[in-house]
C-alpha cells in the first residue's frame, strides 16, 4: 500500500490508531478511545519522507519509514515506547526513498521502495530489502523511466503464503508499458511485459489469487477518466476489460473481493461508486455514498477482526473529521446486499419504494449472477487444475516405470559388478600372497647378498691386512740384504786388510 496516505489501526478494543506525517516532516499518531475523543498527537520521528505500517496479529505495531538523510529506519512500541534501528542507509545524497511498501513471508520482512534522484531526473529504482530482524539484504531490481503525476509506480501482492506478484510501470516514450514478475522460491522471476497504456495520471491496483492476477488501471485520456481491468490466468493468457469511463474527474479506485467476487470501487463527483465483475464483464456503476459535502479520502486501514482474531490490511475511505466515518469496501457491498434481502421481505417492503427494490432486485439478481459465473469460472479453473494434476500424474507414474526399469537395469550391473569384483580381490589376494612369497624370497637373498657383502668386506680387509703384512716384511727383506751387503763389504775389507797385513809381516 501506498505510504503517502496515512495509516489507521483498528485495534481488538475498537481504539482508532492514526498514523501521519505533517507538513514540517513529523512522524505523528493518536488514538480515537471514544467517538470524536483523540489523544495528544504524539511524536515518533522528525524529518520523515514517508512510511508504512505492518501489524502482527498479536497486535505489535511494526513501522518502516524514511528520511530526508537518506535512512530507511524500523521501529516498534515496547512498553509505551517507540524503539527502532537503521536497516539501510543509501549510497548517493542525491536520492531519495519513496514509495515503501511491506510484505511478509514466513520470518521475513520484505520491503520495497523506489530510489528517486532529486535532481528532477526521470531515473528512478526499484529496490528490495528483505530483513529476518538481524541482518538486511537489499537487491536493485529495476531501472524505471519515471512518468509525470504518478504517485505509484509499482504494486506488490501476496499470492498465497510465500509467493510475490509485482506489476511496475515505465515510460517507453509512445506509451507507458506495465512489466510483471514474481518471487517464487526465494528468486524473481524474468520480466514480462504485459500491455501498455496511453493517456496520463496513470494508477495501478493488483490482486493475485491461485489461479489469477488482477490489474485495474486508472488513466486520463482526452478528458476522459478511464477504469481499465486486466486479467493474466496461470497460463500466462492476458485478457482485457473495461470497467468504466466518464468524464467527471475519477479519483482513489480500489480493487477488491468479497464473498469470492470482484469488485472495484473509487470516488466521483464527492461519491462512492462501485461495479461488479461477473467473470465476462463489468456491471454498471452504482452509488453508494452520494457525498455528504465532507471530503472523502483514500486510507491505508490494519483492521482487527474479533471473529477471525486476524489482522485485516486494506484500502479504505475516510471523512478527515473529529468523528472519522471509515467506509470500508467490503462492509458496504455488504450491506447493500443486506438492504436488498430485507426488501425481499415482505414485511420490511415497503409499497412506497417500489423503484428502491427494482434497483435491490436487480443489484441482488447480477450478484447473483456473478455468483454463478464465478463459481463456473472457478470450476474451469479446478477442471484446468485437475488436468494439470493429471497430466503430472501420469508424467510421474512414467517416470516411477521408468525409475523402476533403470533400478532393475542398475540392479543387474551392480550383480555383475560384485561378481567382477569377488573375482578381482580373489586375483588380488592371491596376487598379496605371491608378493608375500616373493617378498620372503627378496628378504633371505638379500640378508645373504648381505652376509656376502659383509664376509667380502672381512676377506677385503685381511687382504688389506696381509698386504701391509707383506710391505712390511718386504721393507725388512730389503734392510737386512742392504745390511748383508754392508756387512760382506766390510768383511771383504778386514779379509783384504788381514791379507795386507800378512804380507807386509812376510817382507
Amino acid at each position: 500500500m501506498n505510504s503517502v496516505y496515512p495509516w489507521l489501526y483498528l485495534d481488538y478494543a475498537d481504539n482508532i490508531w492514526k498514523f501521519w506525517v505533517n507538513d514540517n516532516g513529523e512522524l505523528l499518531y493518536n488514538i480515537m478511545y471514544e467517538e470524536g475523543k483523540w489523544t495528544k498527537e504524539n511524536v515518533i520521528d522528525k524529518d520523515v519522507l514517508e512510511f508504512t505500517v505492518y501489524i502482527q496479529e498479536v497486535g505489535k505495531i511494526n513501522i518502516v519509514y524514511s528520511n530526508y538523510r537518506g535512512e530507511l529506519k524500523y521501529c516498534t512500541m515496547r512498553h509505551k515506547q517507540w524503539i527502532g534501528k537503521i536497516l539501510y542507509t543509501r549510497e548517493s545524497d542525491r536520492s531519495q526513498i519513496q514509495n515503501l511498501k511491506i510484505q511478509i513471508i514466513g520470518k521475513n520482512m520484505h520491503i520495497f521502495y523506489m530510489l528517486i534522484s532529486e535532481d528532477a531526473t526521470d531515473h528512478g529504482i526499484l529496490m528490495h530489502c528483505k530483513w529476518n530482524g538481524r541482518e538486511t539484504a537489499v537487491n536493485a531490481l529495476q531501472d524505471i523511466i519515471l512518468l509525470p503525476n504518478v504517485e505509484e509506480y509499482y504494486k506488490v501482492s501476496l499470492r498465497g503464503t510465500e509467493n510475490l506478484d509485482m506489476i511496475f510501470i515505465t515510460d517507453e516514450g509512445n506509451e507507458a508499458s506495465v512489466y510483471y514478475c514474481s518471487f517464487q522460491k526465494n528468486q524473481w522471476t524474468p520480466l514480462k511485459r504485459l500491455y501498455g497504456i496511453q493517456g496520463e495520471n496513470i494508477s495501478l491496483q493488483i490482486l493475485s489469487d491461485e489461479s489469477e492476477i488482477s490489474i485495474l488501471n486508472r488513466s486520463k485520456e482526452n478528458s476522459v477518466y478511464i477504469l481499465d481491468h486486466v486479467t493474466m490466468d496461470i497460463n500466462g493468457v492476458i485478457k482485457g476489460f473495461r470497467v468504466y469511463d466518464t468524464n467527471n474527474k475519477l479519483i482513489e479506485p480500489i480493487l477488491f473481493t468479497e464473498s469470492n467476487i470482484l469488485y472495484c470501487c473509487w470516488l466521483e463527483q464527492g461519491g462512492i461508486f462501485y461495479s461488479i465483475f461477473d467473470g465476462e464483464g463489468w456491471g454498471d456503476a452504482m452509488c453508494i455514498e452520494s457525498g455528504s459535502g465532507v471530503p472523502l479520502q483514500k486510507y491505508n486501514a490494519c483492521i482487527f477482526h474479533k471473529k477471525y482474531n486476524s489482522i485485516d490490511e486494506r484500502e479504505v475511505y475516510v471523512t478527515d473529521e473529529t468523528d472519522l466515518s471509515i467506509y470500508i469496501p467490503s462492509e458496504f457491498v455488504k450491506r447493500t446486499k443486506n438492504i436488498s434481502e430485507d426488501h425481499g421481505n415482505e414485511e420490511a417492503f415497503s409499497l412506497s419504494q417500489p423503484n428502491d427494490k427494482i434497483k435491490n432486485i436487480k443489484i441482488e439478481l447480477h450478484r447473483t449472477k456473478v455468483i454463478n459465473k464465478n463459481l463456473d469460472k472457478k470450476l474451469s479453473a479446478l477442471n484446468m487444475q485437475l488436468q494439470k494434476k493429471q497430466r503430472f500424474i501420469e508424467e510421474y507414474e512414467e517416470n516411477i516405470s521408468k525409475v523402476l526399469k533403470d533400478k532393475r537395469k542398475l540392479e543387474e550391473n551392480y550383480k555383475a559388478y560384485l561378481e567382477v569384483h569377488e573375482n578381482s580381490q580373489k586375483e588380488l589376494q592371491s596376487i598379496k600372497e605371491k608378493l608375500l612369497e616373493e617378498k620372503s624370497r627378496t628378504d633371505i637373498t638379500e640378508k645373504r647378498l648381505q652376509e656376502t657383502e659383509e664376509y667380502k668386506e672381512s676377506l677385503e680387509n685381511q687382504v688389506k691386512k696381509f698386504e701391509e703384512e707383506k710391505n712390511m716384511l718386504q721393507k725388512e727383506m730389503e734392510r737386512k740384504v742392504q745390511e748383508n751387503i754392508r756387512l760382506q763389504q766390510e768383511l771383504e775389507m778386514e779379509k783384504n786388510q788381514s791379507i795386507m797385513d800378512r804380507l807386509l809381516r812376510r817382507k
